[in-house]
């Protein structure tokens, strides 16, 4: 084992160790979440036992239930843990502390540890604990009892977790301000889009502003709560540190294109290429920082300097000999109030407390930050982090992935300048690329990763890629995952022959690319609900939607499903017959009820005998029935891809034009990706009734014998663009008021007053932001869909 991580091991106890002997209130929720990063548990809530089998929230983990406030008392009636003297198990599927949001498995562990006092450490984990786990978690709950002995002391005795710390209740004052800040900023996006005078143009634009501003203040506010309460994270990752400090700049500079501004920088040659940080807290420090400069020297150079100091600390240097501020020599910037100050940094995005959070991130990142400034001489901040690096192949081959994000992209590319591009594409859409070379690697990479897609070049230097595209679709492991294959000369039909979902003739058009990928995430999103009270069934399917690489939201008891789902986006329902009330007949009924579920297609797996008659009740309701005797788990996967693959089918025309009374929706788009990403965003959210067509004349033409509510025009299009289009359709009649939304690709400056000015009521950028399209799409057809 290296050095490193032990000492990072008795770091992390001696803070803990420090928390319980301050006394300090947040104590136990450290130690639950301690217990969830280092010892891999889904949640963790620790409660003191009190008389007749009542326990009280100590503490517990961010993961844990929100129901289990600190202080809250919550019974158990089938408990028999209590009932032991000294340390003991105790594990009920019947148990009625459910801590966990998802079916996992669950063990109580409860121990003494005053002579008066007893804690129930409730711990669940994904999977079914083995003797080793009892033997860890006896040595956990040892661990635990002394500390929590040593913490008790440090409070006189006493327990006082029902009362809320000061910044405890600072924080939760501020989040309350948060949201009705947030709606504001939304709503004045939504004002902005009506047809406002200047004046009201101006107004609006200034509440908003100062808006933006408050929220800037409110994250700050909430972040030093954390600080002063001791519930502040470091959150630690990998980062190329030269390319992210290159990516960075190139942003900055980006953003302010129009000033004379130059940004020189100048990083280290020894500098190892992997840093080791909490790179949120990094980037928030050099935002800040470069944003302040830029405003101190508003013509001329900022210099930035990166070099690694001989005590293993790294130290930015960022400076310029041009402006600067006037400020005498008690100035001291880092404290609270005092940016405010200086003139230059009143009408900005800085706040009151931003300069106060810098010194404390450097600090928290095992630095130290020092500012000095003359003014018209210039100014130089210097400050330092804690420099801990791995090479290049350590960083490669180290961590596994976070199988609860569908978003890591393989690429296999060996053109060093196609790969960095490749990258800098997939990080801007909010993709995480995994870049290889070799089939060695490649396979490695897919034994270790959990993978949205496969980009490969198929023409490697050292590798057949056509046999290695036929490796990759024969890996059991990849049987969900696409294939995009790029080439520089078209060879489709074997690479479509061998598994391939998409061909690409480089250089790779970049906007389809992000179609191509954002259609497989929005499948891959996809939520399905399994119900069924028999655990070992339950978890199977469980097993079966996430092989397949889907979500799934697993429940036992069918009872509390309603709950569960409410204020979920479900795409599917797998639900079983025979339950107790309500049975799987009532469960069916009680979903579709719900408006916003009235459309979801719902399989009956169940193993139920003699239940003709009683599906009569729930006719049209369901999709499909499939029996547990007959139905093998591939067979059940194909039903349900079927059913999610749904989604991206539009209906047919005839019987769209054919309907009355439905809110009737018209996409003109030639790319089939983006064909389906629309269409599965209508009908995930109840808009079925759409009719999609590939070219501008076909879209005229239904126009003029069809009456549509909404239209959703693409402005690149073969035969008639959508430019065209738009200006026809607003010519006939039934036309002059129908919104229309342009779609481009192409969000270039000008782009939405060329679309505005050719007759279309809306402009939405490709890709395609999910949120903001459906609700403009609800709000250009007044629905409540």
């Amino acid at each position: 084992m290296e050095i490193k991580p032990k000492i990072d091991l008795v770091q992390k106890y001696t803070s803990l160790f420090d928390a319980a002997k301050n006394g300090k209130d947040n104590f136990v929720n450290v130690i639950c979440n301690f217990l969830v990063n280092e010892f891999h548990y889904q949640s963790v809530i620790l409660f003191r036992v009190l008389e007749n089998n009542l326990f009280q929230v100590l503490g517990k983990s961010n993961n844990a239930r929100k129901n289990y406030l600190i202080g809250s008392e919550f019974t158990c009636s089938v408990c028999n843990v209590t009932k032991a003297k000294g340390t003991s198990f105790y594990s009920d599927s019947k148990c009625e502390l459910q801590i966990s949001e998802y079916l996992v498995y669950e063990i109580c562990s409860k121990f003494d540890f005053t002579q008066k006092d007893s804690a129930l450490l409730k711990v669940a984990k994904k999977s079914a604990f083995t003797q080793n786990d009892l033997d860890e978690l006896k040595r956990i709950s040892e661990f635990i009892k002394y500390l929590l002995k040593v913490w008790v002391e440090a409070k006189g005795g006493k327990f006082s977790v029902s009362e809320k710390s000061y910044y405890e209740i600072i924080s939760e004052t501020v989040l309350g301000l948060r949201n009705p800040v947030n709606s504001i900023i939304g709503f004045i996006s939504i004002l902005n889009e009506d047809n406002l005078t200047s004046s009201q143009t101006e107004y609006a634009h200034t509440i908003k502003k100062h808006a933006q501003d408050l929220l800037c203040s409110i994250n700050d506010l909430l972040d030093i709560t954390k600080f002063e309460s001791g519930s502040i994270s470091i959150e630690l990752r990998k980062i190329n540190l030269r390319k992210y400090l290159n990516e960075f700049i190139d942003t900055q500079l980006s953003k302010h294109d129009d000033s004379k501004l130059l940004i020189e920088i100048d990083i280290d040659k020894n500098i190892n290429e992997v840093l080791i940080t909490d790179l949120q807290k990094l980037r928030y420090v050099l935002q800040t920082i470069l944003y302040a400069s830029q405003k101190f020297c508003n013509n001329g150079i900022i210099n930035i300097s990166v070099v690694q100091n001989d005590n293993e600390k790294i130290q930015f240097s960022i400076s310029s000999k041009n402006g600067g501020i006037n400020v005498n020599e008690n100035f001291n910037l880092f404290k609270p109030f005092e940016a405010l100050k200086i003139e230059s940094l009143r009408e900005t995005n800085i706040t009151a407390l931003s300069f106060t959070l810098v010194e404390k991130y450097i600090n928290i990142l095992g630095g130290e930050i020092f500012f000095s400034a003359t003014d018209n001489k210039g100014f130089y901040f210097i400050f330092t982090i804690k420099g801990e690096t791995m090479s290049q192949i350590e960083s490669t081959l180290s961590s596994l992935p976070k199988p609860d994000k569908h978003n890591k992209v393989l690429v296999i590319e060996d053109d060093y300048a196609t790969s960095r591009l490749l990258t800098n594409y997939l990080n801007k859409w909010g993709y995480e690329p995994i870049v290889v070379n070799t089939e060695s690697q490649t396979m490695d990479a897919v034994e270790r990763e959990n993978l949205l897609a496969i980009l490969l070049d198929i023409e490697l230097p050292t590798t057949n890629g056509l046999e290695l595209l036929k490796k990759l679709n024969e890996h059991p492991k990849l049987k969900n995952t696409p294939v995009i294959v790029s080439a520089v000369e078209a060879d489709q039909q074997k690479a479509y022959m061998l598994g391939a979902v998409e061909y690409f003739i480089k250089p790779i058009n970049y906007n389809y690319l992000v179609e191509v990928l954002t259609s497989y995430k929005l499948r891959k999103d996809s939520n399905i609900l399994c119900v069924d009270d028999d655990l070992p069934t339950l978890n199977l399917l469980e097993q079966a939607v996430n092989t397949a690489g889907y979500y799934a939201i697993a429940e036992n008891v069918s009872a509390k499903v309603m709950d569960r789902i409410r204020d979920k986006d479900i795409d599917l329902a797998i639900v079983d017959l025979d339950m107790p009330h309500p049975n799987g007949f009532e469960l069916i009924k009680l979903i579709k009820s719900e408006k916003k579920f009235a459309n979801l297609p719902i399989i009956i797996y169940t193993g139920k005998e003699n239940y003709q008659e009683d599906l009569k009740q729930i006719d049209g309701l369901f999709e499909e029935l499939l029996s547990k005797k007959s139905t093998n788990i591939e067979d059940l996967q194909e039903v349900m891809n079927s059913m999610i693959n749904r989604y991206e089918t539009p209906p047919p025309a005839q019987e769209v034009i054919d309907k009355v009374d439905v809110i009737k929706i018209l996409l003109a788009e030639d790319y089939k990706h983006s064909q389906i990403i629309v269409t599965r965003l209508l009908k995930k959210n109840n808009f079925e009734n759409v009719i999609v067509v590939d070219n501008g004349e076909d879209a005229l033409n239904f126009a003029k014998k069809e009456i549509f509510d909404l239209i959703l025009m693409d402005m690149q299009m073969p035969i008639m663009n959508g430019f065209e289009a738009t200006e026809s359709i607003r010519r006939l009649e039934g036309y002059k008021d129908t919104p229309i939304i342009a779609l481009t690709a192409f969000a270039m400056k000008g782009d939405r007053e060329k679309c505005l000015e050719a007759g279309a009521t809306d402009y939405i950028p490709k890709p395609i932001d999910s949120k903001e399209f459906i609700e403009k799409v609800k709000y250009y057809t007044k629905s409540e869909a």
